[in-house]
């Protein structure tokens, strides 16, 4: 895995790639405590998964480093920073997630209609309070309302490539995956109760519990075979609407910034139409800081009211957010629905292998996010992490709620 990853990086010559051995063995090295510690029975039955671990030993690691260094302001050291490749591990993570069509098939109808009909338009709603009534940035809204509602850690790091923003990933996917356990636990006891059927209940889990391997923790508490193989299908088929919501959404969001990118041309070609007390200068139009929305950068140079526009096609522009893990996970499943020989044994176990080493990059993943994490700008940010656990817990309750109803149709009225 180190070596394929170095290979990798060697292909495109990031800034200190040569120093990733060295990061990468640290990183794996906690990633594998990580999984050992939620291997243990005890911590495996309160559903303390990998996630959790990753990212606690993470941040104790970062933090631990950045005590140690003079500057307690240095950012983190360039061979731990290269191995942090939160993105990367989640896209591999992604690509290996074997879609097996003989399985999907008995199931594929309800499955779809739990998992497809209210993720996009409640996704939207949600990501629409948060920034309009919460007075949280619209990619973070977003990143935050896709990943409750799809998958997760690999929803918001799709969404967070889609849209620009791959650093507004890192606080909603924590967020999500300590929140996630309560559902993990609280979710089979109340199918149980409510005295759903083992395939409503799988759908339910499978539809709104954020990651595939939550999903399975919480169908074995439930602890039908059936429950497991609904809920796996169920979380399969959502998974797979991360490719067109990921594409869907960055081309929405070139198209708004192209948009904003021209009210601002506009604005600036005829600054008469509007009240403007900005400061002239030689000639030269000064561009407040403030008037660029979520830190974007000015795109023009303005000189005697003449606009010279830095932008780029919106073609070319689409292709750079477009999510490339979705070709890979296209290409995937076509190989393995098409050149594995052998009965369905042999499929089973090349999909568990996959999920297996899957699951490890995720992990990798949670301990690059964990690395994200400094006490110090957590404490500044608390306001912002308040409001988004009030995001989280609206959608996930709006999520418990709808997808209930689906799944309660769908295997009893279809």
């Amino acid at each position: 895995m180190g070596a394929l990853l170095w290979l990798a990086m060697a292909l495109y010559q990031p800034t200190y790639w040569q120093l990733l051995p060295i990061g990468y063995v640290v990183v794996f090295f906690v990633a594998l405590i990580s999984n050992m510690l939620a291997s243990n029975a005890v911590l495996h039955s309160a559903s303390l998964g990998a996630s959790i671990w990753a990212i606690i030993l993470g941040c104790l690691l970062r933090n631990l480093v950045g005590y140690l260094q003079k500057d307690k302001n240095q950012p983190i050291p360039p061979w731990l920073k290269i191995a942090q490749q939160t993105e990367l591990y989640i896209a591999i993570s992604l690509v290996l997630l074997c879609i097996d069509i003989s399985e999907l098939k008995p199931l594929a109808p309800r499955a779809l209609f739990v998992s497809w009909i209210d993720t996009p338009s409640l996704f939207m709603v949600v990501a629409f309070i948060g920034w309009r009534w919460l007075d949280i940035d619209k990619q973070t809204s977003i990143i935050m309302s896709g990943a409750t509602f799809i998958c997760g850690s690999s929803a918001a790091i799709a969404l967070g490539s889609a849209l620009g923003a791959t650093h507004k990933t890192d606080m909603p996917i924590a967020i999500i995956s300590i929140f996630t356990i309560p559902s993990i636990i609280a979710l089979p006891y109340i199918a149980k109760s409510l005295n759903f059927n083992p395939n409503v209940a799988g759908a339910w889990f499978g539809g709104c519990v954020d990651s595939t391997g939550a999903v399975i923790a919480s169908a074995s508490i439930y602890n039908d075979p059936q429950a497991i193989s609904t809920a796996a299908v169920v979380k399969m088929i959502q998974n797979v609407l991360i490719g067109p919501l990921s594409v869907a959404m960055a081309w929405l969001w070139t198209q708004y910034e192209l948009r904003q990118a021209h009210m601002d041309e506009q604005e600036h070609l005829h600054p008469n139409n509007h009240q403007d007390d900005t400061p002239v200068n030689n000639g030269h139009v000064d561009i407040p800081l403030d008037s660029i929305e979520n830190g974007r950068k000015n795109n023009y140079t303005l000189t005697n009211n003449k606009t010279i526009k830095k932008q780029e096609k919106a073609y070319i522009l689409l292709w750079k957010r477009f999510p490339k893990f979705v070709l890979g996970f296209i290409i995937t499943a076509v190989l393995f629905n098409t050149v594995i020989p052998g009965g369905q044994d042999e499929r089973t176990l090349v999909k568990n292998y996959c999920f297996y080493v899957s699951e490890y990059f995720s992990t990798l993943s949670f301990v690059s996010i964990g690395l994200g994490l400094k006490m110090g700008e957590l404490k500044r940010n608390i306001r912002s992490l308040g409001k988004l656990c009030v995001l989280y817990l609206v959608a996930q309750l709006v999520d418990i709620v709808v997808t209930a109803v689906l799944a309660w149709l769908a295997f009893t009225k279809m």
